[in-house]
């Protein structure tokens, strides 16, 4: 198990009969913790609408401000959906203090204050059967957007805004929303003084104190990976090799979970790694894109092939040895499948001809 900034990938992995195929479920979660940034997006103006949420504003870790716990927020051990989530990938609540020490010295007698706490994340590129669900609460206000598009909102938008109590605002968003690389900003808000309230809480009173913002947020992701079936000549080697010096066709297939195969070309890349199994992410010695030419990897519509030649005689000092076929996802580059094989009888170098002796 790796852990990638607070993302969390939990592989359940089993056989599906009659095929023989290996298939990946995969839970990720991107949660609130010390790898989120936080920013100060600025104190509101009395006649301005509130700050959006702004993914390109620069970042700092949230632990180079003054941390502060109010002993009015609850348990995430014991409080759905974060207590569901294992211990070491559970979401923390993550503050800055009110004392003027935080990230802005004028919190405390200025206006509204706006803080942006956010993550970044990638998903695989052949993920499939996704589903997502967000939860956030806050003290006092806080909003969850995804890439720019909002997707929860306060439960409590009244003027005392107690959004730091059980249950807090959960929410199944569209996938739609999730590509390669991802942004989850939470927009959080506390109090403000002299103002008139603004538009997105027009319950608040005039001279509402300010305090310390608070805020915890999860995004859970559930989703299936395909599985790699690899097709011969690469498949069937057997322990004799393969001939150093020659061309290896590598081809492979895409298969669901239950055994369908997949037809539609996906955002993958293949390469060789020099080593078995073992160390199956070596030292890459060719790669390959998808593309139309030989010397790209190639897929077939008519029967979901994927195609690229290894052309051992084409690369230099090509040792005799283990090599490891690895597909590649191409968006986070983890590995989705591989196929060990052996080059053997790599010519040996003729040493060359002394010199004639001259007449």
């Amino acid at each position: 198990m790796k852990k990638i900034l607070s993302s969390v990938l939990i592989i359940a992995v089993w056989m599906i009969l009659p095929m023989t195929l290996w298939a990946n479920e995969v839970t990720q979660y991107e949660v609130s913790d010390t790898d989120t940034e936080v920013s100060y997006a600025g104190l509101i103006e009395c006649t301005s609408d509130v700050a959006p949420s702004n993914p390109d504003l620069e970042g700092r870790s949230w632990t180079d401000a003054s941390f502060f716990k109010d002993s009015r927020w609850f348990e995430p051990s014991t409080t759905a959906p974060f207590d569901a989530i294992v211990p070491e990938w559970r979401p923390q609540w993550i503050s800055i203090d009110d004392d003027g020490n935080g990230l802005d010295a004028d919190q405390t007698n200025g206006e509204r204050g706006v803080y942006l706490y956010r993550k970044t994340f990638r998903v695989p590129a052949v993920a499939y059967n996704m589903s997502a669900e967000a939860a956030i609460a806050s003290d006092n206000y806080g909003w969850l957007s995804v890439n720019g598009v909002e997707v929860l909102q306060p439960k409590d938008l009244t003027p005392t805004g107690i959004n730091y109590t059980a249950p807090p605002s959960t929410e199944s968003i569209p996938v739609k929303l999730l590509a390669c690389n991802n942004v989850l900003v939470a927009e959080v808000q506390n109090g403000f003084e002299g103002c008139t309230p603004p538009p997105n809480l027009p319950n608040q009173t005039i001279g509402e104190p300010n305090g310390p913002t608070g805020v915890i947020f999860s995004l859970t992701l559930d989703y299936e990976l395909p599985h790699v079936v690899w097709q011969p000549p690469v498949s069937n080697l057997g322990p004799s090799g393969r001939k150093n010096g020659s061309t290896l066709p590598l081809k492979f297939r895409f298969y669901t979970q239950d055994g369908k195969l997949i037809k539609q070309p996906q955002q993958v890349y293949l390469a060789v790694h020099e080593g078995g199994y073992a160390d199956e992410l070596g030292d890459i010695v060719a790669e390959w894109n998808l593309g139309n030419s030989v010397r790209n990897m190639r897929f077939s519509k008519g029967n979901g092939q994927y195609i690229a030649n290894f052309q051992t005689q084409k690369e230099d000092n090509l040792d005799d040895g283990w090599y490891t076929a690895v597909v590649h996802d191409g968006c986070t580059g983890e590995a989705l499948g591989h196929m060990d094989f052996e080059l053997v009888g790599k010519k040996k170098e003729k040493d060359p001809k002394p010199p004639k002796p001259k007449k």
